[in-house]
């Protein structure tokens, strides 16, 4: 899978690859340089490499790769960022993805964009002017791309947790019946009395009730290492494509780690045994992601 990270320089291109993949906070962005011409990045997700690529957005290197047409070739996903922060560039944005579109439409192909209005926060910025600003430039964009399976997004560095959803759903968004399972996964976990993570075997987190377990959709390094450890035995000892693992200690605090299709791990953390109710949702979730793991090599093999 190839996604494509348009916008003007400044619009914040790198750091939302660097908060939603890469595990930096929002601070820790401001240091960033921006990007010369354009940047491939590679990102296991769900047993694929999605290529990141993040394109510069200064004036001197975007005519330079637009010259270079074939460099956009093979996008299955455009994302093109408009930085709500700066009004007066919106007609230059436009501009540039207007150049963008005409570069698909000559080698015909249509890939699917999610526009993010991006810098939906108030960060040294003023409510009343946002607001504004989100009008405009949904006046200025949303019909510009009116032709090609489209949506678009609210998106802030600040808000960490929503914007590893909002990439979650984007990967996913490939996967016609991917979407609809993670979401009744979501309305599981709120009915479960344990905590719960599920997440790819590379660390990508798809869903979970716990707080302060990922940073973007990268789950914390400690569980991460876990879930490796325990995803090597399956493969190396137990050599099946699934797997559970069960510890518990003498307080009766349990850990489950099931691994379904080396593709989807579910870790499960309980403080006691769990009532009934909750056991039979966890196991219903428990059939649900194997199927999902199923679903997810199929998709693999199309």
């Amino acid at each position: 899978m190839k996604i494509s990270l348009v916008g003007l320089s400044g619009s914040g291109k790198t750091s939302l690859y660097s908060v939603a993949f890469a595990e930096k906070s929002a601070e820790e962005t401001k240091g960033l340089s921006p990007t010369i011409l354009y940047e491939t990045r590679r990102h296991p997700f769900l047993g694929l490499q999605v290529g990141i690529f993040d394109f510069g957005g200064q004036e001197q290197y975007r005519k330079e790769y637009m010259e270079k047409p074939e460099i956009f070739r093979g996008t299955d996903i455009l994302i093109p960022i408009v930085d709500l922060h700066d009004p007066n560039s919106f007609e230059q944005a436009k501009e540039y993805f207007i150049g963008l579109l005409d570069i698909y439409r000559k080698s015909n192909e249509k890939p699917t964009i999610f526009l993010f209005l991006h810098k939906y926060d108030t960060q040294d910025f003023q409510k009343e002017l946002l607001d504004t600003n989100v009008k405009k430039a949904k006046d200025m964009f949303l019909d510009l791309f009116k032709d090609y399976e489209f949506d678009y997004k609210l998106t802030s560095i600040y808000l960490q947790d929503e914007l590893a959803k909002v990439f979650r759903d984007i990967l996913l968004s490939s996967y016609a019946d991917l979407k609809s399972h993670v979401e009744k996964a979501e309305t599981q976990l709120d009915e479960i009395k344990a905590k719960v993570i599920i997440a790819d075997i590379s660390g990508n987190v798809i869903v979970h009730n716990v707080q302060g377990v990922s940073s973007g959709l990268t789950l914390r390094g400690d569980l991460r290492d876990f879930i490796n450890a325990c995803n090597a035995v399956r493969e190396n000892i137990f050599m099946s494509d699934s797997a559970d693992f069960n510890g518990r200690n003498e307080d009766g605090k349990e850990v489950e780690l099931h691994i379904f299709k080396y593709i989807i791990s579910v870790l499960v953390m309980k403080s006691k045994e769990l009532d009934r109710d909750s056991q039979d949702k966890l196991n219903t979730l428990l059939n649900d992601m194997k199927l999902f793991a199923d679903l997810i090599i199929s998709a693999h093999t199309e």
